[in-house]
């Protein structure tokens, strides 16, 4: 089981881990019975029934979905033949959703370079940058475990076996470098390939890569320009667009403000004016008496 879980996580794959912490009654399997789910939805292991099976199937999807630990009740109903004895089984599964760690390939060292790993590195990525000047891998700033590495761009991504939870970035120093360093990336399966640009140059090299075979398709998993539009300007700025555009692509969301999706103030204003409205309606004075008696 556990040489499964190395082999899924080795290869970008997320699964998540089944494990039967409790159990009461004439249950099929023990405690300590262990099940794994692939994100594909295919088993590994058995709790010893197809109802059981299928029902743990579901929940370990639903736990790799929402990223969260989950502890589920499973009862077993001898009419459904799934309980060794008579009276039926509860089994308390605990169900933990595994991730690989997320790893972040820099092609270049520059000063954007630097920035992004100092704000990925503390985020949880495993940062590594790439660059073919020397000098510049030993003039880099950078925290602790980030590591760094020299020699040619397109053989060092090559090298690093990509899978579909490695990022890459390339900022390197210039137009000819980003692309040979883009067509390396593109022959990976990471999951996230961004390269720095403006739209011009984004165009240009697009429309080299086109000329030289490469499909619409392939370009379009290419984050071109790099980043989230927050007007960026110094590399730091730069570095924080590419990092939030590097969360958004690993935990999802939209990216809007939440104050857009939420719009409490609206809300609460909304609420008081209906409030403030249906009192004064509650409260209506008494009309004036006509006359004497």
């Amino acid at each position: 089981m556990f040489a499964e879980i190395a082999a899924a996580l080795g290869h970008g794959e997320p699964v998540a881990l089944l494990t039967v912490v409790r159990v009461s009654g004439a249950a099929p399997c023990p405690p300590g019975s262990k099940l794994l789910v692939r994100a594909d939805g295919s088993l590994v292991g058995s709790f010893g029934g197809a109802t059981m099976d299928a029902r743990a199937r579901e929940d370990g999807l639903r736990a790799l979905a929402a990223g969260q630990a989950e502890i589920h009740t499973y009862h077993l109903d001898p009419a459904g033949g799934e309980s060794v004895g008579s009276c039926g089984a509860t089994l308390e599964v605990f169900v933990e959703p595994l991730r690989p760690e997320p790893r972040l390939l820099v092609a270049g060292s520059g000063y954007v370079a630097q920035a992004l790993a100092r704000l990925a590195a503390p985020l949880g990525w495993r940062v590594t940058l790439l660059d073919d000047r020397s000098e510049f891998v030993r003039a880099a700033q950078v925290p602790e475990g980030v590591t760094t590495a020299v020699g040619e761009l397109q053989e060092l991504l090559a090298s690093y076996g990509a899978n579909p939870m490695t990022a890459i970035v390339i900022v390197t120093r210039g137009h000819r470098s980003d692309k040979e360093a883009l067509v390396a990336a593109l022959a990976t399966p990471a999951g996230y390939i961004g390269m720095i640009g403006s739209p011009s140059k984004v165009r240009q090299i697009f429309r080299a890569l086109l000329r030289e075979g490469h499909t619409a398709e392939t370009l379009a998993r290419v984050y071109a320009p790099i980043g989230l539009d927050l007007h960026a300007e110094t590399p730091d700025e730069i570095a924080l667009s590419i990092a939030a555009e590097l969360l958004l692509w690993r935990r999802g969301g939209t990216g809007a403000p939440l104050r857009d999706q939420e719009t409490i103030a609206r809300k609460v204003l909304a609420a008081a004016t209906e409030s403030e409205s249906e009192e004064s309606t509650a409260v209506a004075p008494e009309p004036a008496a006509s006359g004497a008696e």
